[in-house]
């Protein structure tokens, strides 16, 4: 570059006639080809292979992330199908399970109110039987305890007249209110 600075830069000599500027361009350009043009050439060229190369090596990459790309879409959209798929099919499954379980659910309720029912019903039919017992029972000791006092009336009216036909003695007397109470007693 100092040589380019030296000759752009020299005074042109005197005794060359003065041409117009287009043709010191010219000879200017003649010069510097002379001195500079293999290595212009060889820089040229090396920058043309540079260029190739890159635009190459950039064509090759876009073409490589094309690839994955496509094939990480390719990845991602089978990815997504299998998921979706077993996300429907875990749907499905759980879908399937709580039908079950809500069947078995009312099945249980069922038993179990048929359990109540049953309960119910037996409940009743044994205090249908407890209560016809007791009203037997108190029928039966109302008839006794009506037996039992017609008899003591009886005694009572059978010692009454004995008492007003005579006498009484006083041992007898005690001997029959004794063998009363001792009666009343047995009996209760």
């Amino acid at each position: 570059m100092d040589k380019k600075t030296k000759n752009t830069e020299e005074p042109k000599p005197a005794t060359v006639p003065a041409m117009p500027e287009n043709a010191d361009l010219t000879n200017v350009d003649k010069i510097r080809d002379i001195l500079f043009g293999n290595q212009m050439r060889d820089y040229d060229r090396k920058f043309n292979q540079l260029e190739e190369r890159i635009a190459s090596d950039l064509s090759n990459l876009r073409k490589e992330n094309a690839l994955q790309i496509e094939s990480l879409q390719t990845f991602l959209e089978s990815e997504i199908e299998i998921l979706g798929s077993k996300l429907s099919s875990e749907e499905k499954t759980r879908v399937n399970e709580m039908d079950n379980l809500d069947e078995l659910i009312s099945k249980n309720v069922r038993q179990i109110d048929q359990k109540i029912s049953e309960l119910g019903s037996t409940l009743d039919t044994q205090t249908r039987e407890t209560n016809q017992k007791m009203l037997k029972q108190s029928q039966d000791f109302n008839t006794e305890l009506a037996s039992q006092i017609e008899q003591t009336r009886k005694r009572l009216d059978d010692y009454k007249q004995d008492l007003s036909s005579g006498k009484v003695d006083k041992s007898v007397l005690a001997e029959m209110l004794n063998t009363l109470a001792l009666q009343i007693n047995s009996e209760a």
